[in-house]
């Protein structure tokens, strides 16, 4: 029986069996895994913390046979905020998700760390929730060889001028002339918003403001696009 250590945030907990719950946790060292945390639903249970999504902890694990079973945690940050704010919860559920789904079973420091910086943003900056998703959600189309091109269309390379469109059959943005019946058109509000978010770093996305209403519009279409390119349909979204 081994015993290993690793940090780790939980992207979701389901019960199992009577007593125990079962962790999908994005550890740093050892990618995305799933370990057991027994006895935890128990009315006294002392780890119960270590079952919360969106916990960031150093684990403690016995591995047998590439079964994990939790021994012990040590919280680092509960991201509590999030939980207690509806708005955050809805962004940090679709990171968790998104996470869930793009992760292998290898380390992969770098959306680790992409990951833990966008909770921690949202739980202790003031940036609007809608332009955090949005960010993470270019972030991840960049990171799954999506990432769009703001400046030239994709598909005669001419530099925007008018109209521009999301083909949501190639994932791309394109002119006027060469968008198609799979395309789907952006308002010239909408593609100056998404560029200015695209362009920003994490860091800097607090002093933009934008109504409500484009910003959800602008959500709406990247969830589409990322839905097709992952084959899946998102169920964190609102």
């Amino acid at each position: 029986m081994e015993q290993i250590k690793f940090k780790g945030i939980v992207l979701k907990s389901i019960d199992y069996k009577e007593k125990d719950k079962l962790l999908t946790i994005f550890s740093l060292e050892l990618g995305k895994l799933t370990a057991v945390l027994k006895g935890v639903r128990q009315e006294k249970a002392k780890l119960k913390f270590a079952a919360m999504p969106f916990c960031f902890a150093e684990f403690v694990a016995t591995n047998v046979n590439g079964y994990y079973t939790i021994t012990e945690c040590y919280q680092i940050e509960s991201f509590y905020d999030i939980f207690s704010n509806y708005k955050k919860s809805v962004a940090g559920f679709l990171f968790l998700e998104i996470s869930c789904i793009i992760m292998q079973k290898s380390p992969d420091e770098s959306w680790f760390l992409t990951l833990l910086n966008f909770l921690k943003e949202l739980e202790f900056s003031k940036t609007d929730e809608k332009i955090l998703e949005i960010k993470f959600l270019l972030t991840t189309l960049k990171k799954i060889g999506y990432a769009l091109s703001f400046d030239y269309c994709t598909e005669c390379g001419l530099k925007f001028m008018g109209d521009v469109h999301l083909n949501l059959e190639t994932g791309e943005l394109e002119c006027s002339t060469c968008a198609n019946i799979n395309s789907v058109k952006l308002t010239k509000q909408q593609f100056s918003v998404l560029k200015i978010i695209d362009l920003s770093s994490l860091n800097k996305l607090e002093s933009i403001k934008q109504k409500e209403d484009v910003l959800n519009e602008i959500k709406q279409v990247l969830v589409k696009n990322l839905n097709l390119r992952l084959g899946v349909m998102l169920k964190s979204v609102y």
